[in-house]
């Protein structure tokens, strides 16, 4: 059984400047489409004004009407911060998650084990209408001593 790190903390808005997609969980998994979005978000980074940093967000905000199964289409916004909105590059979005309450759990290890983590936060807090997850370094995803904040609305 692991052990997660899970800490309460105030969250300042994340001003987000990258890609969006709608798809169900189940077609993320199959067709494995965040990995190429990520990496071409990553060979673009100099393109976005006011960066903050190299890690990448992912932002995962689920129906409002609360009735999500892995089959329901969800936005996904994968990201780097950025201190304001400059020019947008082409084909990218902006996204701002508001400040707040926010719980922290600490997933460690490869990122293709994340739904251990995932199973843990589900059967102690529920749903919820968005998780945010940090990626500081997504070239050692696969590592067993990768991290992967993943961040939940504290109810």
């Amino acid at each position: 059984m692991n052990t997660y790190q899970v800490d309460n903390l105030e969250r300042e808005e994340i001003r987000l400047v990258g890609f969006s997609i709608t798809e169900s969980l189940n077609n993320v998994l199959e067709s494995k489409i965040l990995g190429p979005l990520r990496e071409d978000l990553e060979k673009r980074m100099n393109e976005i004004e006011n960066r903050k940093g190299s890690g990448i967000y992912l932002i995962q905000i689920y129906p409002h009407d609360g009735h999500w199964t892995p089959y329901v289409p969800y936005q996904h916004v994968i990201g780097f911060e950025v201190t304001s909105y400059g020019e947008i590059p082409n084909d990218m979005i902006t996204h701002t998650v508001p400040s707040g309450r926010y719980i922290k759990i600490i997933h460690k290890g490869a990122e293709s084990q994340i739904s251990t983590t995932y199973d843990f936060i589900n059967n102690t807090y529920g749903g919820r209408p968005i998780d945010i997850e940090y990626w500081n370094d997504i070239h050692a995803l696969e590592s067993e001593v990768s991290q992967i904040d993943i961040y939940i609305p504290a109810i």
